[in-house]
């Protein structure tokens, strides 16, 4: 009933902002934004029944209000011109609650504000620390478990993704503004070091940002 909802909410919404279908009167300027925006909504529109494609039968359904405030939120970011990873992200995240605690207002509201604005590469070092992360401890890391997993995270996106050292480290400096990355005692000629926080493996029962990539490159693929 969750996605059921969600979906109703996002129709009602399109209709009610005249987006399902770009008007042919008004200014050329008019006319202009209602075209970009009923492709920017017809596109969200997809990834999110995508993503809701995922759910199964939730236990509890979400108040009418929290699917509303979780809609016009979804909404925002795309009149705000996020890109289609971001949106895959956002819509993710409300299959994940869906298909977890529920669907809550609150709690789609702090994803959405730390996940709309990543950009592509964020998102990418984020992936790779998000996988990581939630593999068992490896062994090998003992003598410097924070060093040690920051040094495989970069052999990683260099070989995976061609991410420079020095490049991979900026982008993870950034994503500390998202509570999702914190600083930690690296070596001796690494002082700090970038970390996961215990709020990326709360994302991790929602969503795995690795498997958002692979999804949004596969849709966008001929």
């Amino acid at each position: 009933m969750g996605s059921e909802m969600i979906t109703a909410m996002l129709s009602d919404y399109l209709n009610a902002h005249g987006w399902l279908t770009a008007s042919t009167t008004g200014s050329a300027l008019g006319l202009a934004y209602k075209q970009v925006m009923a492709r920017r909504a017809s596109t969200a529109r997809e990834i999110l029944l995508e993503e809701l494609a995922h759910c199964r039968a939730s236990a509890t359904d979400p108040l009418p209000d929290d699917a509303a405030t979780v809609t016009f939120r979804y909404m925002r970011a795309v009149q705000e011109g996020a890109a289609r990873l971001n949106l895959r992200l956002l819509a993710a995240v409300i299959a994940g609650q869906t298909n977890g605690p529920g669907l809550y207002a609150d709690e789609f509201l702090r994803w959405a504000d730390i996940l709309a604005g990543l950009r592509r590469e964020e998102v990418i070092v984020l992936g790779v620390m998000q996988r990581l992360n939630d593999q068992p401890p490896n062994p090998e890391h003992a003598t410097n478990p924070a060093f040690l997993f920051w040094m495989e995270c970069q052999s990683i996106l260099n070989a995976d993704h061609g991410i420079e050292p020095h490049v991979s480290v900026a982008y993870a400096n950034a994503l500390l503004r998202t509570g999702l990355v914190q600083l930690a005692s690296g070596s001796m000629d690494t002082p700090m070091v970038p970390l996961p926080t215990f709020a990326l493996s709360n994302l991790s029962a929602l969503l795995s940002v690795e498997g958002i990539i692979r999804s949004e490159r596969n849709a966008v693929m001929p």
